[in-house]
């Protein structure tokens, strides 16, 4: 009888005894609940990384096709005025110089421009944008245009269209 009144005063908060075991301080968190949180961000972020980076490397080709536009545009204004193409990926910024290069607003792609294969770059050019950094591993390795419109790629990907579609 005498150890049921010792263990029902344990039970009850140790209101009598002289020992501890019974309580906890409960403010902080447990290394279990610490590892669980760490173990789901983790999980988390195995499956999340190949696809953000995906996104990443579509988002800087988005950017080379939209710069290719753009220094076809300027080509064919250059060609207006002055009834010739220029080596220049710039060329309405006066005076226009030869071999001169433009980077994508993020500098994951470098385009230049010049001659079109068996042709003079008096009448026809093609603009090639080439990656760059981490832009190296996406699977269009280079974009290219030229004076017709006719688009091209390089790289893993089986047809130009998917490295040209949006």
């Amino acid at each position: 009888m005498r150890h049921l009144g010792l263990i029902l005063s344990l039970m009850a908060g140790n209101r009598g005894g002289s020992l501890n075991r019974g309580q906890h301080d409960s403010s902080g968190f447990s290394l279990i609940e610490i590892l669980t949180v760490l173990f789901i961000v983790a999980l988390l972020a195995v499956f999340a990384w190949p696809s953000y980076q995906a996104v990443v490397l579509d988002a800087g080709r988005a950017e080379a096709k939209a710069t290719l536009l753009g220094v076809t545009s300027e080509q064919e204004r250059y060609f207006s005025s002055f009834n010739r193409y220029v080596n220049d990926a710039s060329p309405l910024d006066a005076p226009a110089s030869a071999g001169r290069r433009k980077l994508t607003p993020s500098g994951r792609y470098s385009v230049a421009v010049e001659a079109c294969e068996g042709g003079s770059l008096a009448f026809c050019f093609v603009a090639t944008a080439t990656p760059l950094g981490s832009q190296v591993n996406d699977a269009c390795t280079s974009l290219s245009i030229d004076n017709t419109g006719r688009r091209s790629a390089t790289g893993s990907l089986s047809d130009t269209d998917d490295c040209w579609t949006y």
